[in-house]
């Protein structure tokens, strides 16, 4: 009689490759990304034109995406990414109210040169500092109102108190009571 020969083990299991997720990229200058699907959720970075991001998860019109270059995870509305890398030229696609509006580089303009004579400060100026100077990458932005804070109105003298004049003698007819 022959040897049995134990059966020859099952080949080793290799395991599956991860699912091939879409590759998106950033279509506009600046895009904000967010905690949540949503613009109430806090922005937790931003990202650069052109940025490369996996597609994790979506909900309604916000896909949940890992940037590539660092990993993150975080969400994004899916109108401002697209299916291949953009070119500078494209037009910009307008931003929802809170998400970073794209800008595009315009030529530069030339200045217009202002005199400025410098007055002695008002007492209440004297303590603030001067508004720092602008950036060149902030002059095109639209600078932010600035806080108006109400100047304090300076202690007036106090009036001379003065009595109120004596009543004048005139004739007081009696009042006449009406009833109905």
């Amino acid at each position: 009689m022959g040897q049995l020969r134990p059966p020859a083990p099952p080949p080793p299991r290799v395991a599956p490759a991860p699912p091939q997720r879409p590759s998106y990229y950033v279509k506009v200058d600046l895009l904000n990304l967010r905690a949540g699907p949503g613009m109430d959720f806090p922005k937790i970075g931003q990202l650069n034109r052109n940025e490369e991001l996996e597609k994790v998860g979506e909900t309604e019109d916000w896909f949940q995406v890992r940037v590539k270059r660092s990993g993150t995870l975080g969400w994004v509305a899916a109108r401002y990414l697209s299916g291949q890398p953009v070119s500078v030229a494209q037009p910009p696609t307008p931003a929802a109210p809170g998400e970073a509006a794209p800008t595009e580089a315009q030529p530069e303009k030339p200045s217009k040169v202002e005199t400025v004579v410098p007055r002695a400060p008002k007492p209440a100026e004297a303590a603030e500092p001067p508004p720092p100077k602008p950036k060149p990458e902030e002059e095109a932005a639209p600078a932010p109102a600035p806080e108006v804070v109400p100047a304090k109105p300076e202690p007036k003298p106090p009036e001379p108190v003065v009595p109120p004049p004596a009543p004048t003698p005139t004739e007081e007819k009696p009042e006449r009571i009406r009833i109905m």
